[in-house]
């Protein structure tokens, strides 16, 4: 169950937070290597099953109870165990920076904002305080609107009290991001838009989807994600490939039509020049079966 157009908002010390989305899902299929804008943020929490998180640098093994964060500009995956898949809390804000640089910010939120990725073991309390989250969504009981922005603003200081917590221990630090935008849900738009409709989207059909001129929707991909519109249809699609391809019950014909080539050669031109291999090349490196 994912719950859309949310715009939740709350402010800590000066810093608004937008909340656009909440989720609870189990993930049977994969997620393809994606990344979120400058000023968003998701925040993921595993609450049963096992899988792998896959970052540029990294491969995590995500057992119940992980709990990351993928901030601005961190590309990642996820995998679940075909015979336990992840069941994931998943909440998608951003960060409004209105007053952000200009203003001495609190440690705890400090903390927050100075972090584009985290991992590791949910700190405690984070299982219940999810839970509510999502039952007020779910029940909508009275009051709930003025419920939730409260559970969310507590979610935003047990994290940042972990990220101070861990510190404090391990001695870890990170660098800032740089904030440019105001909170929208455009940025979610998109991003699921590549994420899940690879197959047939155009440059129009994101247009309409973000309510902007095709220029603008361009100029704001340029912008925002460094890439136009084709490289991040190329980008998204072939990541869903390298997924796809791992599978040996999936042909390379059914590959390349369940990503929108109109043939297998255009599809295996087409990963030999992003990937620098070709697909059968990539399935025999990767233990699957031509």
């Amino acid at each position: 169950m994912k719950y859309r157009n949310l715009k939740l908002s709350f402010t800590i010390e000066h810093t608004e937070f937008t909340v656009l989305s909440i989720s609870l899902e189990k993930m049977v299929t994969p997620i393809p290597r994606h990344s979120h804008s400058k000023n968003s943020y998701e925040l993921h929490y595993v609450s049963f099953g096992h899988g792998k998180l896959l970052t540029d640098e990294q491969t995590y093994e995500v057992v119940p109870g992980t709990f990351f964060v993928t901030g601005p500009g961190v590309f990642h995956e996820q995998i679940s165990d075909p015979d336990d898949p992840m069941t994931e809390y998943g909440v998608y804000l951003q960060v409004n920076p209105e007053g952000t640089a200009a203003t001495k910010k609190e440690q705890l939120i400090r903390e927050f904002l100075e972090r584009k990725f985290w991992f590791g073991e949910a700190a405690p309390g984070m299982h219940e305080l999810m839970k509510q989250i999502h039952n007020e969504l779910e029940q909508r009981s009275i009051g709930y609107e003025l419920v939730l922005p409260t559970l969310l603003q507590q979610l935003i200081l047990l994290i940042s009290r972990e990220y101070y917590r861990k510190d404090y221990l391990q001695g870890e630090g990170s660098a800032a991001p740089s904030f440019e935008m105001p909170a929208d849900q455009t940025y979610l738009t998109i991003e699921e838009a590549f994420l899940y409709n690879y197959k047939d989207l155009t440059l129009p059909k994101l247009a309409s989807m973000v309510n902007l001129g095709i220029r603008q929707t361009e100029r704001l991909l340029l912008k925002h994600y460094n890439k136009t519109f084709a490289q991040k249809k190329t980008e998204a699609r072939m990541s869903a490939a390298c997924l796809l391809l791992q599978d040996p019950s999936n042909s390379i014909a059914s590959v390349s039509a369940t990503l929108g080539y109109s043939s297998p050669e255009h599809f295996s031109n087409a990963f030999q020049k992003f990937h620098h291999v070709s697909p059968s090349s990539y399935r025999k490196l990767h233990g699957a079966k031509p």
